[in-house]
Order: C-alpha cells, then structure tokens, then sequence
C-alpha cells in the first residue's frame, strides 16, 4: 500500500510539473542598437504586471520564463527610447531599440552612478571627449572655456603648463574656490595631470541637489571626469593621434624706442629745471639696438603624440592608451612635458560579479619662471629694459645696463632666462579598483578603493652675476622634495527599479573614508665652484644656506550619504540627498557637517492637455531645488596654536634658542557653507531640434572664514581666521542650441551665457574691508574687499583729466585747503575729493570697478559635408574691468625704465593733453598712484578653437587595417577683439598667495599665445 501511495505521489507531482512548465513559457532573444544593429548590454526586460525581469548579457541577448498570463514584454535601456511589444504565442523576440532624442536619453555621470538625462532634476552640464579632442591644450580645463554655461576659466598666467582656475557660478568665497575634481570615482584635486584625449565625458554639477551628495567640498561645484573605456564584445581597435603646431605672440606692448626714450628723459629735466644726466647726452643711449619684447618671446612649438588600444570578449573589456604632449613656451627657456599611461578594465566573474580598475600613471616636467615681481619678473624686464643695450656685446658679454642708476636695476632679460634653470618634475599615480555585486534585481553593492599619490621634485639654480645691474658674488642652488598620498574607501548599496511601469525609484546610499598624508624637505646651498649642468648638486656648493623638513598635518574625512529619487509617469520626479561629513580640519565638536538637498521637477510635455494643443514643443521640463553644502578647503587645524622652535631670546645676556606659539588658536572654527536655491526651464522645439534651457540661481556662502580683525594686541604670533563672512553670487544661465541639415549636409549651433552678480553681504562691521598684496616698488595698494561690494574690487583716487594752467589749480574746488596745492603744477593730473573736505587724500579712496565678469558667454558651431567636417568655438566675457598695473609702472617717468610709447602723447603746454601727465623727476602729486586711469575694460571675444578636417575613407587604404584616417588643420586663440591696451586681457589672480583677493591685475605676466597645429587621427 506504501509503495503504491510514493508511486501515486510522483505522479501527481509530475502531472504538476508539467502544468507548471505549460503555464511557465520560456522566451529568448536579443535586443539590438538601431544605429549599427549591435547587441545592447544590459537592457532591462520586464513583464508588466509580474514580478518576474530578465537584463540582455554583452551580447545583446536574454532568456525569460513567463507566468501563463503574460501578454508583453517591455524593454528599458539607458539613452534609448523604452519599447513594449506584444508576445503573441512566440518564444523568440527580436528588437531594436532606437535612440532617444538628443538631451532626453542622454546618459549622464551623477554622484556614484548614472542617470537618464530625462530624470535629472538637478543643474548639470555635459561636455563630450569628442568635443576637446585634439585641441592643442594641456589642461582639459582649458578645452572647457566657453563650453559650459556657469563656467569661468581663469588662466593668470599663460606659462607652459601653467593649470587655469575654474570658477562655477561665480567665485563662491575668498578662499579657495577650485570645484571638487573627480575622476572615475577619485576625488583627484585638478585637471593638469589628465591627458585630454582619454577623456570620454566631463559632467558639472553645479547646483546644490547635484552636488550635495559630496557633501563638504561641494561648495564650488563638482567636475565629474569619465574616462574612456573598452566595450564587452568589441573586437580589438586601436587609434593613433598625433598633431604638431607652432605658438607665438598675439600682441606686443608699444613701447619707445631709444631715440624717443632719450628726449623724454632729457625733457623731465628740462622741466623740472635741473642740469640733464650725461647718459641721456650720450648718442650711444640715443640708438635702438633691441626690441626686448621680441627678443624674449619668440615663436613656440606644441608636440602631441596618443596612442589608445580597446576591445573586449563576452566577461571582459579593457583600454590601454599612452600620451605624449611636448610644449616650447614663446618665452626663451620655458617648456613643459607630460607623458602619461592608461590601463582600464572591467570582468564578470559569474553572472553577479564584476570587478574592474582604472589607473593613470603621469610624468611631468616644466621649466618657468617667475613673471609676477615688479623687482625681477621676467616679462617686466623685458618691458623695462633699455632699447640702446645690445643682447649681447661685441665681446660676446651680455649687454647690461651697469653704466648708470638711470638705466634702472633689472638684468638683461635674455641673460635671466638663459642662465637659469627652474626646474619641475612630477611622478603621479591615480588608481581605482571596485568590485560590483548584483544583490537582487535590481540591488548592487559596490566597493572601491582609490588612491592618489605624487611625488614632486623641484630644483633651482641661479649662476654668480658680476656684470649685471642685479649682481651676485656667488651661485645659489635649491632642491625641494614633497611626497602626497590620498587613500579613499567607499561603499555603498544602490537600488533602481521600475514598477507597474509608473513608478522608477533609485535609491543610493553608502559610506566613504579619505585620508591624507604627506612629507616635505628642502636644501639650499651657496657657492657652487663650478656651474656647469651636469654637476649641479648640493654637494658642490660651499655653504648650507637651508636644511629643513616636515611631515605635512595628516587629515581625514568621514562621510554617510544617501540619495533617493522618484518618478512617477516619467512626469513628476523628485531627487532627495543628505550627506554628513566629518573632519579632522575642524575641533572635535565641530568636525560634523550635515549637508541636505532637494530638487523635484515636472516634465509638461507629457501632459495630455499639452501634448493635444502644443505641437511645436517637444520637451517641456520645470526643476528647481534647494540645498546646503560645504567647503573644507581652508587652513587646517587653526583650532590648534602651533608650537615653533626657531625663537631667540636672550637672556642673562646671553642668546638662546626657545619655542614659541605662531599663531592664536580659534577652538570656534567651522566649515564654511553655501546654500543654493535654483529654478529652471529645459525646452525642446521641433523633435527637440531646436533646445533651450534657462536656469535662476542664488548662493549664499555663510560662515566663511576671513582673517580675523585686526585687535589691540602685541607680539608676533598670527591670528587665525573666523567664520564671521558672507557672500552672494546670483545670475541666470542661458544654454541654446540647434541642430539641422540634410543627407550629407548636417550642422549644429550652440551658445550659452551667465549672468552672474557678486557681491560681499557681511564683513566685520561697516567701512571695515580686507586688503590684497600690494604692487610695486612704490608698494601700492590696488583691491579691497568691502561689506556691500564685489569681491577683490579696485580701490584708488578718481580723477578729472590734467591741469592746464596755474589758474586751474588755483580755482580747483578739490584742493582748496590741500596742503600739498603749492606742489602742484599744470600737467600734473586733477584728483577729485570726493568727501568735500577740500583735501585729496586717503579718504578720497573709492571703488574703482570689479574684476569679476558679470557675463561670461560662448558659442559653438560644427558643420560637416560629406567627409569634411568644420569646427568653431568663440568664447568672451563682457562687464568686467581690469587694472593695468604694468601701465601703470611703465608710464611713470619718475621711473629709470622703458615707458609706454603713449607717453609721446603726454601733456607738454596748454591743450597737448588731458590724459597723460608732463614729463618730470617730481612725484609730489603722486600722478601715477593707483586710480581710475589705469583701470580698463576687460571685455573681450575671442575664436578660442577652430579646426578643419577632412576623413579618407577605408577604400584608400586597402587591406592595411585602416579603417579611416583625419586629417586636420586647426587654431588656437585665432583673433581676440578687445580694447585692454595690455598683452591680453585674459587675466585671472594674483600669481602670489592672495587667493581670491585680488583677480584682474595685469602684473606683466606671462602672455597667453596663439597656436596652429596640423594633425591626423587614425582608426584601424
């Protein structure tokens, strides 16, 4: 009886089995790309109604078994428009996707993940490689200028190598306001060591709810950089890039020559009644000899040699690429190189597991120098020097201007950059490995661990000088060592998942760990015997001028995050983030900042009521948002007072060494935080040929830290900063573009502009401001930054043109009770008093005008036709001023220099002038102090890029593996229409430690340069 209920039983469950099976239908098949019929990795198959999904492998292709009642399939994928397609009986199905409409299925990079662009709630700009590809450029930064509304790049100094400032959305504070720089996952600190061309995306997150999931160093904005990589299933591809280009001047100062010089010096002599100097009687000093701009910046070359490798099987895909980029700066003696190596990877290791890494090793080296003293910069010198003074002599010697204090005190400017050697290299190495798990559908887990660490070798050497105005009775060489490392571990869960085809939710949240260690040391010795290259080294030297060394302060960050969005209908979306980070900057009961953010958005033109009444709109999204976020990027540990043992004392007489606290400690300092509100408008027209978004936004940055006031106390040690200021940056964002043509005819214009107002909204307390290094010998005092005003504004006298007559003088209203009235003589300039007192003096000092650009603007425009292809990118800033402190040294007759050929226009009677000061050796009325005559207009247009190129097809080539070939002609900084008088009127900050406190100074700095290269990219 027992045997025949087991055998009853097997056959019931049999019999259940095969119903089961009948009602459970497998189905298979493979879901291809429309554009070039490819299988689709990682396509979302899902049964409406059932729980039950499937996601295509690398191939393209997945297998289903449905429950009894399916009826359709619905397919998803990223970047592509979802498609539901009826079973109808079969078990295979076969699909092609087609891609979404540009800017509404476009994938792009968010904060640990992905999203569809159509989903993003948040304000982010995407720059494409393809679009910076090739441009002969160092930094990717610089490939961005003009590209990206909201985005101001700041390049102070156009040196080899030289890395931009990047200001999102205004400069955010007066500190360091660089935005966060990630690349692949890492947070990386800038942009310099990045060879451009690996580059696949570069994502900005520039407002709060895009930003806020990085939580304390968000307040300046987020780049996000992707790198290149291989593609599962890709049979191996190599391309091979390779351009060669030439750099010169775009402009030239206009300055005297030696014969104008000489009468001009005679003439103050002249003027003030006083015997002429016998150099300036002298013939010899009355002959031009040198042109010293032109003698210093010559002509450039720019080398770029890449190579790239990529491709992948059905577990695994990989990337390897090498760089080369070799820059001869149009200044003598300046150059930069960077070689860099890249091996990304990515494997499956099983159907739930993936691991993968992306390592970069770079290697740079620079030679510069310093062109921001008015003492000895470089560029200064050559606008100074005296044009009779030969380059060299007949003797083989240097010209120098050794024969008389009148000549003034610079060195030959060829000699400085031919003798000395200011030299840096840099080892780099950023890396990432993760791993990726697949949990449950639709619920990964990933780990990563990134490190970035470099090592920077500097070494200076400056030769013995006997026959220079500026001389040296021995050699001086320095070496400097510092070493960098930052750890970083994070993991963090994510979950997407769409239901009953309405409802989308992705949930990400995790935790991140970074640490920061670093050691230093720097020697200098004196007397090298011999200065020859190739023994250099601080044993040859005679005496220690300096040995000295630290480990650099370690630091930590801690952090939890979490971000949820949810979209309902694919019309009504919204993007919650929270981020807490804790930091060992800060004392420990203010080391945790929590930093949340919101952004909800409404896709219109999804409505019914909008879709059967406007046609001509295609896409119609509002967003807006809110958040806070942080900025850590300040002095650390000023909560601390620093203990140092270098104090002498002496007591009984006697001198001895002792310890002593450098600086007060603030056990109150706190992260600096920006608070953001942001509304926009993203409007496609025609099947979004035609694309327009509009964003209004305003930041606040509270509690910024600032040098603390200056208090009634005596001693040396310093005071630390406080968080006490406030600052607003608000404007508009404009972004157009279009695309058209036809068949072989195809274009595209883009444009995009920010309005952006800055200004200062608490300081201290009223009329209290903080000031920014002085310029010159004279020691002048250009910027201010006041409660009320932009940040780093000009700060001097207002005048009114030249006194004409002694009658002028004595009639002007301005200095009725001046003591210094009797001093004054006609063709001295007329200041203005502008508090009514009858005296010009320090409180006749105002605002002279902001440095900070109240529109940055660009346009971009492509054409191809047939196999040519044209590119255009335009870039320019308009309502901004700079002050031309070099002008203002080199129109100075007081001065034993060179001066600006201007100065033939200068006042010498009654009517000749009434913007150029007389000729004399006075400076009673101080005519050349800072004011309102050497601050300009900054506004200029420039065709920033420009590139022709025309593809040969694969028939040209035969069976060689060629597959095309590029060939291309291009340009760089084509025109630039400006009317600054200066050498370019792209000016950023001050070259020295100022930060933020002073921006737009023309100090002679190194010029930016104009660039032609011819290249060719090859694909096999």
């Amino acid at each position: 009886m027992r045997y025949s209920l087991r055998i009853l039983s097997i056959l019931l469950v049999c019999v259940c089995l095969s119903i089961m099976a009948a009602a459970q239908q497998v189905i298979s098949g493979k879901v291809t790309g429309a554009a070039d019929s490819t299988g689709l990795p990682g396509v979302n198959i899902s049964v409406p109604g059932a729980g039950s999904g499937a996601i295509t492998d690398a191939n393209g292709r997945y297998k289903l078994q449905l429950p009894a009642n399916a009826a359709t399939l619905h397919f998803s994928f990223l970047g592509y428009e979802p498609q539901t397609v009826p079973i109808g009986g079969r078990s295979i199905v076969n699909i092609t996707l087609q891609a979404a409409s540009k800017g509404l299925g476009e994938v792009v990079v968010v904060g640990y993940g992905v999203q569809n662009r159509r989903d993003v709630t948040g304000t982010i700009s995407s720059l494409k490689g393809a679009d910076i590809k090739n441009l002969p450029v160092s930094d990717a930064a610089q490939a961005m200028q003009g590209r990206v509304s909201g985005v101001d790049i700041v390049r102070s100094d156009g040196q080899p190598g030289s890395t931009p400032n990047i200001r999102i959305r205004g400069t955010g504070t007066i500190n360091n306001s660089e935005p966060l720089i990630i690349v692949d996952g890492v947070p990386a600190g800038g942009l310099s060591d990045i060879n451009p061309n690996d580059i696949a995306s570069m994502e900005v997150l520039k407002d709060a709810s895009s930003s806020a999931i990085y939580g304390t160093r968000a307040a300046n904005g987020v780049i996000i950089i992707t790198t290149k990589k291989g593609n599962y299933g890709e049979k191996l591809k190599a391309s091979v890039n390779v351009y060669k280009g030439i750099t010169n001047t775009i402009r030239y100062v206009p300055l005297l020559e030696a014969p104008d010089l000489a009468m001009l010096k005679r003439e103050r002599y002249t003027n003030d009644g006083k015997p002429v100097d016998p150099v300036w009687q002298d013939a010899y000093y009355a002959t031009q000899r040198t042109d010293w701009q032109r003698a210093l910046l010559r002509s450039g070359q720019i080398t770029n040699a890449d190579v790239n490798l990529r491709g992948g099987n059905s577990t695994s895909n990989y990337l390897f690429s090498a760089g080369y980029y070799d820059e001869k700066g149009i200044v003598e003696n300046t150059w930069f190189k960077r070689y860099t190596a890249r091996v990304n990877s990515e494997h499956k290791l099983g159907k739930r597991l993936k691991v993968g890494e992306n390592l970069q090793l770079t290697y740079r080296q620079s030679q510069g120098f310093d062109t921001y003293s008015a003492q000895t910069g470089l560029i200064f010198s050559a606008l100074r020097f005296n044009p009779a003074i030969p380059v060299l002599n007949p003797d083989g010697s240097y010209g120098s201007s050794q024969a008389s204090n009148e000549l003034g005190d610079v060195n030959n400017p060829l000699f400085t950059a031919q003798t000395t050697d200011n030299t840096e290299k840099n080892y780099r190495l950023l890396a990432n490995v993760y791993a990726e798990l697949q949990l449950l559908d639709g619920l990964t887990l990933r780990a990563n661990y990134g490190y970035d660490g470099n090592i920077i070798n500097q070494s200076s050497f400056v030769p013995k000088v006997l026959d220079q105005t500026r001389t040296r009775d021995h050699a001086e060489l320095w070496k400097r060592n510092e070493t960098n490392g930052a750890e970083l571990s994070e993991i963090f869960l994510t979950y997407n998942k769409i239901f009953s085809q309405k409802h989308h939710i992705t949930f990400t949240g995790g935790y991140s760990q970074q640490t920061f260690r670093g050691d230093y040391f720097r020697a200098e010795r004196w007397g090298l015997s011999d200065e020859s290259p190739d023994v250099r080294i601080l044993d040859n030297g005679n005496s220690i001028r300096d040995a000295s060394g630290n480990f650099k302060p370690q630091s930590a960050i801690a952090s939890g995050f979490v971000r949820g969005f949810y979209g309902f209908m694919d019309k009504y979306l919204l993007t919650v983030t929270f981020r807490a980070d804790g930091s060992s900057r800060f004392a420990p009961d203010n080391r945790w900042g929590y930093f949340p953010a919101f952004s909800a958005g409404w896709r219109v033109s999804d409505e019914r009521f909008f879709k059967d009444h406007v046609r001509f709109v295609s896409n119609l999204k509002i967003t807006g948002g809110w958040g806070q976020l942080g900025n850590q990027n300040v002095t650390e540990f000023q909560y601390l007072s620093p203990v140092n043992s270098d104090k002498r004392y002496t007591i009984g007489g006697q001198s001895l060494n002792g310890i002593w606290n450098s600086r007060l400690p603030n056990p109150y300092i706190t992260w600096e935080k920006a608070e953001m509100t942001n509304i926009s408008m993203e409007a496609g027209f025609f099947d979004n040929k035609l694309n327009a978004v509009i964003t209004w936004f305003n930041k606040n940055t509270k509690d910024m830290l600032v040098p603390a006031a200056a208090m009634d106390l005596h001693g040396t040690a310093a005071i630390p900063d406080q968080n006490i200021g406030q600052l607003n940056n608000r404007g508009w964002e404009v972004e157009l573009s279009y695309q058209g043509g036809k068949k072989d005819f195809h274009y595209n214009i883009a444009a995009n502009a920010s309005f952006i107002k800055n200004e200062v909204t608490k300081l201290y307390e009223a009329n209290s401001f903080i000031s920014a290094t002085r310029y010159g010998r004279q020691s002048q005092e250009i910027s201010r930054t006041y409660e009320g005003q932009p940040l780093a504004s000009f700060y001097g006298w207002k005048t009114n043109g030249i006194y004409q007559t002694l009658e002028e003088i004595n009639s002007d209203p301005n200095i009725t009770k001046d003591p210094n009235k009797a001093n004054i003589k006609p063709g001295d300039v007329r200041f203005l008093d502008l508090n009514g007192d009858g005296v010009v003096n320090d409180n006749d000092r105002t605002n002279l005008g902001s440095p900070n650009p109240k529109v940055t603007y660009g346009i971009q425009m492509s054409a191809g036709y047939k196999r040519f292809d044209l590119s255009l990118s335009f870039a320019g800033v308009g309502g901004v001023k700079l002050y031309n402190a070099d002008r203002m040294s080199g129109t100075d007759p007081n001065a034993p220099f060179n001066m600006y050929a201007e100065m033939l226009q200068r006042w010498h009677g009654p009517g000749t002038s009434n913007s150029i000061p007389r000729m004399t050796l006075s400076s009673v009325n101080q005519n050349n102090r800072v004011s309102d005559r050497f601050v300009e207009s900054g506004d200029y247009f420039s065709l920033r890029n420009v590139a022709l190129g025309y593809t040969l097809p694969a028939s040209a080539w035969g069976r060689s593996g060629i597959s095309d070939v590029r060939v291309y002609v291009a340009a760089q900084n084509l025109f630039v229409l400006t009317s600054y008088s200066g050498l370019t009127p792209m000016l950023g900050f001050n070259g020295t430690t100022d930060g933020n406190r002073q921006r737009g100074v023309d100090v002679a700095a190194y010029p930016q340069a104009r660039t032609f290269t011819f290249g060719a990219s090859i694909n096999f």
